[in-house]
């Protein structure tokens, strides 16, 4: 049911209350901007609350690298900046590599070091050390990055919402947008199911899986794909020790991190971006087939875990774009912004690009980081390319 007191005028309207939406909503509202934050179902209800939350800092291009640490900046103060928690735990993260690819390896953790990571190299008899339970003997050295971690997604987007209501901005549940406005080349608002015309100069979409198509009735089809992603839940064995970093392994095509003190999250690293979906809804259930093969993966690299019980899972699908970096910009008719193509690192980017975003609406100026991300960088032949790229067999979407 729509809200009865849903003004029928705003400065801003951002469509999506995922952690990206809440971000842009919370940053515009600091600046004084009138904004509503429209979301179909509740905060974080989508793909947000579903997300791994990986906060980490292990990008091969050099925008991906300066966009995380600011973000992980803004993760490790966010109650601070906020007045409200997301959870942030500090846990360190672990990637290593075999000896062929250790020229690639030396090059990415060069570039790491140089845009201020903390990154450490170390001997697999290092990482033993540090991660009793980890099999090391197919890698010549390993990278830690010892301020990675994860937040609760569901804590930080309603922590985001939370304090851009504080500083003026309005929420509003159960608003699904209809679609986009326009007069004269110009937004005009947006028509809501059920409460009419909502009127404005101004409209962020950050709606997710849906931004694509919403879009494409008033301005250009952005190139976005969706691509399944899928997530298995794992209770460790009760002798397994302390919980684990987060780890990449680029071999055995698993990302994992620990869930809370007892259960470890899971997916595949590399997924196929030639097989793309129609249907991009969640499934908030995960196939058991699917659940065994993770963990056989995880066992790989982690033995332990052969005995690790599945507890459930879900499966979703990525928002990618040619080069897996997202779309940052005014599209279309006069006064319509996007921010989509997240490819599967939203979350752990969603404190920086909600700054970037509210910068570049609220004054009409594109920051200079958001330049590279433009929606014509695909037809002009300059997408994001990696700085050091590390070996590997597909897209890298955790």
């Amino acid at each position: 049911m729509v809200a009865p007191n849903l003004p029928r005028e705003a400065e801003v309207v951002v469509v999506g209350g995922g952690c990206m939406g809440a971000s842009i909503a919370f940053h515009l509202a600091r600046r004084d901007v009138d904004v509503i934050l429209l979301e179909k179902g509740h905060v974080a209800g989508g793909a947000t609350g579903h997300s791994g939350a990986l906060v980490r800092q292990h990008y091969e291009a050099r925008i991906g690298i300066r966009f995380a640490r600011q973000s992980l900046a803004f993760f490790r103060r966010f109650e601070k900046e906020t007045g409200f928690s997301c959870d942030f735990r500090t846990t360190g993260f672990l990637s290593g590599t075999r000896e062929r690819d250790l020229p690639a390896f030396d090059a990415l953790l060069e570039l790491l070091r140089s845009e201020g990571v903390r990154a450490e190299r170390l001997t697999p008899s290092d990482a033993k050390a540090m991660e009793p339970q980890l099999e090391v003997s197919d890698y010549a050295a390993l990278i830690h990055d010892p301020d990675a971690g994860y937040a609760d997604p569901i804590a930080t987007a309603n922590g985001f919402a939370a304090a851009a209501a504080v500083e003026g901005a309005k929420v509003f549940d159960d608003c699904t947008v209809a679609s986009i406005a326009t007069q004269s080349g110009r937004v005009a608002g947006l028509k809501v199911r059920g409460a009419g015309l909502l009127r404005s100069g101004r409209v962020v979409v950050a709606a997710g899986n849906w931004t694509r198509d919403l879009v494409a009735t008033v301005g250009p089809r952005l190139p976005i794909r969706y691509v399944r992603g899928e997530v298995a839940i794992l209770r460790r064995p009760i002798d397994f020790g302390p919980p684990p970093r987060i780890h990449f392994d680029f071999y055995g095509n698993t990302y994992s991190r620990p869930d809370g003190e007892k259960d470890t999250l899971a997916g595949y690293m590399d997924t196929d971006p030639r097989k793309t979906i129609r249907d991009h809804d969640l499934v908030e259930t995960l196939p058991a087939t699917t659940a065994r093969d993770i963990r056989t993966r995880l066992a790989k690299r982690f033995p332990r875990m052969a005995e690790a019980q599945p507890r459930g899972g879900w499966a979703g699908a990525y928002d990618v774009t040619p080069d897996s970096y997202p779309i940052l910009d005014r599209v279309g008719p006069e006064g319509l912004f996007v921010a989509v193509g997240f490819s599967g690192h939203g979350f752990k980017l969603s404190p920086e690009v909600g700054r970037l975003v509210a910068e570049h609406v609220s004054t009409d100026r594109r920051p200079e980081w958001l330049e590279p991300l433009r929606a014509s960088r695909f037809a002009d032949g300059s997408p994001i390319r990696p700085d050091a790229p590390f070996p590997r067999r597909g897209r890298r979407l955790p």
